[in-house]
């Protein structure tokens, strides 16, 4: 294997197992429901479709080259954080939302069953992370040659790296899905979704306040 496509995939392994956004989402959503969980995993996985596009369209460094665009898309990606962990924050404090107990746990197996609020959730808070972008922005000219085939090269680079974090992501659901059914309904349960919210809302007013670009 090529030595610049291990230093990438190495790369693309630390980014990927260090806790965000995705990670506390992914989580909040598979200790209520496997199915939730691994739905969340799907939409933040598709957001390869849209970063592809971005990078074969050139579109990353429009992004980078107009603070303006930047401040946009960071202040829609905070203002979706802040809005997420507020309803996991609302639905710990008064425990609004409970699983169906006969298929809490079963997987998704059709586009329907994907096309809920989690799978949206994790689509949308990972393509307005304008984080992602300048990592890609920062990181892929060098690992893409020049030339014709540098689109396809940089999505393929970023495929990889979806890839690792589906499996990733899903792995982490199955193990918060556990977590949640031996916590159940008890008060644990309920702390832990709040603490997830609040650290959603954390994020997305660091991402706010955050002047780097």
């Amino acid at each position: 294997m090529d030595a610049s496509l291990l230093t990438w995939l190495a790369l693309c392994l630390l980014v990927t197992i260090t806790p965000g956004p995705d990670t506390l989402l992914v989580v909040g959503h598979a200790m209520r429901s496997l199915r939730a969980g691994l739905a969340a995993t799907a939409g933040i996985a598709s957001g390869f479709v849209w970063y592809a596009g971005l990078a074969g369209f050139g579109f990353m460094a429009v992004l980078a080259a107009i603070p303006a665009l930047y401040v946009g898309v960071k202040i829609a990606g905070a203002a979706y954080l802040a809005w997420i962990g507020v309803g996991m924050l609302v639905k710990a404090l008064w425990g609004a939302i409970r699983p169906k107990p006969d298929d809490a746990d079963a997987p998704p197996t059709t586009f329907a069953a994907l096309g809920g609020a989690p799978y949206r959730q994790g689509l949308l808070t990972n393509a307005f992370n304008p984080k992602i972008a300048l990592f890609y922005l920062a990181a892929l000219p060098q690992f893409v040659p020049a030339g014709p085939s540098a689109p396809a090269h940089a999505a393929a680079l970023i495929g990889a790296h979806y890839l690792m974090g589906a499996v990733w992501l899903a792995g982490v659901a199955f193990a918060a899905a556990r977590a949640g059914r031996a916590m159940k309904a008890s008060p644990v349960m309920r702390w832990v979704e709040g603490a997830i919210g609040a650290m959603l809302l954390g994020l997305g007013v660091r991402l706010l306040l955050d002047r780097r670009v």
